[in-house]
C-alpha cells in the first residue's frame, strides 16, 4: 500500500494516463485514413489506391503538425489553453512560460509572489511557508492553489483580454517575442503577522487567523504545518502531517471554552439571569443522565479531595473561570430557538467567500452547528460549553471574536484590498456584545487569560481546551485589543497541546505585540 502511495505521489498514474492519451491521439489520424482508404471509390485504380495512402498519411501529419504549432506558438493568446497548461504541462516550451504574471503583495506592498526575471516564467516566493496556504503557488504540472488560482485572470492579465482584438494585440506582441505581462493582486495579510506566527508556532500543528473587526480585512492566515512553494513535491499530498491543508480556512475543531463567548452573549440578550448556581456536583440538563461538571470538580478528585463547587456567580467570574455547569444552564435556559438563531447569523454553517473573480475563489469550509429542536436540551447543554457536534475552523472563531468586539456587529471577511467592508450580519445586540466585552477584559485580568494581559493594551481575551475525540485536548485562544477601540481580532488553535493558557495564548500574545509594535517580555 506504501509503495502504491509513493506512486500515486509522484505522478506515476498522471503519467500512466498522459502516455494512453497520447496513443489515443495517435491512432486517430491512422483510423482516419484507414476509412478514407476502405472507402474510396471503387473505380480507382489499385495502383493509385496504394498512392493514395501516403499521401492522405502526410497530409493528416502536417495537419496534425499544424495545429500543435498553434499551441506552441500562439497558445499563450487564449486564456483557457494557458489555464490547462499551467495545471498540467511541466515542460520547458509550456505556453504559460511566455506569461510575466503580475505580483501578490501583502497590504504594505511587500511582495509575496512573483515571476522570475530570468525568463524561465517560474514564480518565487520569497516569504515561504510563511504565506503558503493563502498565496498558495502556481507550477505547471502541479497547478493553481490559493491566491495563485483565485487570482489567475488578473495575475495572468487575461481578464483584460475581452475582444477580438485584445487577442490579436496579444498575438503581436508575441510576434515581437516580448511576452505579456499581468496585475499584480493585492491583499489584506500583513507579512509580519505571517512571519510571526511561522515563529511562534515552530512547527506545531495549528493554525491562526486574525481580523479587522471593523472592516472584515483579513489581516493574518497561517497554518502549521506549511511547506515551501518554491519546491515543488507530490509526495507533500500523501504526508500524514497534512502541510497542504489549510486548517485556518478549512480545519474542523470542537472549539471548547472559547464558544462560552457566545453563549455569554446569547445569555444577555436574551435576559436569561446572569447569577447562576453552580453546585459541587455539576449541572445535568432535562433528559441527561451524567452532570456536566466543572474541570475542577476532576482537579479535586484526583488529589483524593471533595470539590465544592462555585456557589452562586456572575457572568464576569464564569468566564474568568471558565464554568462548564454555569454556560451548560445558561444556554438551557436561553433556548433551542434563540441558540439556531444565534448560530445562523454567525454564518458557521456558510461557505463564505473569501476571495473570487468570478470562476475561481477562495472559501471557508462549512462549520458544524447544529439545528436543534426545542426538546435538544442535553445536546444544547454541550454545544453551549463547545462540545458535542459543534465544529469550527480559526477562522470561524475569529470572525466571532470580531463580531463581539464590533458590539455585535459581524463584518464580512475579505482578503482582496481596497475592498469596500460590508456587513454580514448581526448576530448580537449592542448591548449584549459590550457586556461579554466587559467579561472578557475581566478573564484577562483575573482569570484563565492572564497571561494575555499586555500592559497598556487592555486585551479582551478567552481560552479554550477542546476535548478531541482522537487525542489530546486541542488547545485554544481568542481575543480581540484594545478593548475601548479593537483593532484587531485573533483566534489560535494548537492540536494535541493540552492548556489553551500553556500553548495557544502565548502565541496570540506574541501576535499582539508584533501587530502593535510591542517589545517582547
Amino acid at each position: 500500500m506504501e509503495e502504491l502511495s509513493a506512486w500515486l505521489a509522484s505522478g506515476g498514474l498522471r503519467g500512466a494516463l498522459a502516455a494512453f492519451r497520447w496513443i489515443l491521439l495517435a491512432l486517430v489520424p491512422l483510423l482516419v485514413l484507414r476509412a478514407c482508404f476502405h472507402f474510396a471509390p471503387y473505380r480507382v485504380g489499385h495502383k493509385t489506391r496504394l498512392l493514395l495512402f501516403p499521401l492522405l498519411f502526410c497530409a493528416a501529419a502536417l495537419a496534425v503538425l499544424a495545429y500543435q504549432s498553434t499551441w506552441q506558438l500562439f497558445g499563450f493568446t487564449r486564456p483557457d489553453f494557458v489555464q490547462f497548461t499551467e495545471r498540467f504541462n511541466p515542460r520547458e516550451d509550456n505556453a504559460a512560460n511566455h506569461l510575466i504574471r503580475g505580483s501578490v503583495l501583502d497590504r504594505n506592498g511587500e511582495v509575496l509572489a512573483y515571476t522570475d526575471p530570468e525568463g524561465t516564467g517560474a514564480r518565487i516566493y520569497p516569504w515561504e511557508e510563511a504565506v503558503a496556504h493563502v498565496v498558495g503557488y502556481r507550477r505547471p504540472g502541479g497547478g493553481l492553489t490559493g491566491v495563485e488560482g483565485a487570482a489567475d485572470s488578473e495575475l495572468s492579465g487575461y481578464r483584460q483580454l475581452e475582444t477580438a482584438a485584445d487577442f490579436k494585440d496579444a498575438l503581436r506582441t508575441a510576434m515581437q517575442r516580448d511576452r505579456h505581462v499581468g496585475t499584480n493582486v493585492a491583499l489584506t495579510i500583513d507579512v509580519g503577522l505571517q512571519t510571526a506566527a511561522r515563529a511562534l508556532f515552530d512547527g506545531r500543528p495549528g493554525a491562526a487567523a486574525a481580523l479587522n473587526p471593523r472592516t472584515g480585512e483579513i489581516l493574518l492566515l497561517f497554518s502549521s504545518p506549511s511547506f515551501d512553494p518554491n519546491v515543488y513535491d507530490r509526495r507533500l499530498m500523501v504526508d500524514p502531517r497534512s502541510p497542504m491543508l489549510n486548517r485556518a480556512l478549512h480545519g474542523s475543531y470542537p472549539p471548547g471554552s472559547t464558544f462560552k463567548t457566545a453563549i455569554a452573549a446569547l445569555m444577555a440578550q436574551t435576559g436569561v439571569p446572569q447569577e447562576l448556581y453552580c453546585p459541587a456536583e455539576g449541572y445535568t440538563p432535562p433528559g441527561a443522565r451524567r452532570p456536566i461538571r466543572d474541570h475542577e470538580y476532576y482537579g479535586y478528585e484526583r488529589r483524593g479531595l471533595a470539590w465544592p463547587g462555585f456557589g452562586t456567580i456572575g457572568l464576569d467570574t464564569a468566564l474568568a473561570k471558565s464554568s462548564n455547569s454555569y454556560f451548560a444552564h445558561g444556554g438551557v435556559l436561553a433556548g433551542a430557538e434563540a441558540f439556531n438563531e444565534m448560530a445562523r447569523k454567525l454564518h458557521f454553517n456558510d461557505r463564505i467567500v473569501l476571495y473570487s473573480n468570478g470562476l475561481e475563489r477562495i472559501s471557508i469550509r462549512p462549520g458544524n452547528v447544529p439545528r436543534l429542536g426545542r426538546a435538544e436540551k442535553r445536546e444544547l447543554a454541550q454545544l453551549s460549553i463547545g462540545q458535542g457536534r459543534l465544529l469550527a475552523a480559526p477562522i470561524h472563531m475569529a470572525m466571532l471574536a470580531a463580531a463581539i468586539a464590533d458590539d455585535g456587529t459581524l463584518m464580512r471577511p475579505h482578503l482582496a484590498l481596497g475592498e469596500e467592508p460590508e456587513v454580514l450580519d448581526r448576530p448580537f445586540s449592542a448591548a449584549a456584545a459590550r457586556r461579554v466585552k466587559r467579561a472578557m477584559r475581566h478573564a484577562v485580568q483575573t482569570g484563565t487569560a492572564k497571561k494575555a494581559d499586555i500592559p497598556g493594551l487592555d486585551v479582551c481575551g478567552k481560552t479554550g481546551t477542546a476535548q478531541n475525540p482522537l487525542g489530546e485536548d486541542h488547545a485554544w485562544f481568542v481575543c480581540f485589543a484594545p478593548a475601548d477601540k479593537p483593532a484587531i481580532a485573533i483566534a489560535v488553535v494548537v492540536e494535541n497541546a493540552g492548556f489553551g493558557s500553556a500553548a495557544a495564548l502565548p502565541i496570540a500574545a506574541g501576535l499582539l505585540r508584533q501587530w502593535f509594535g510591542l517589545p517582547e517580555r
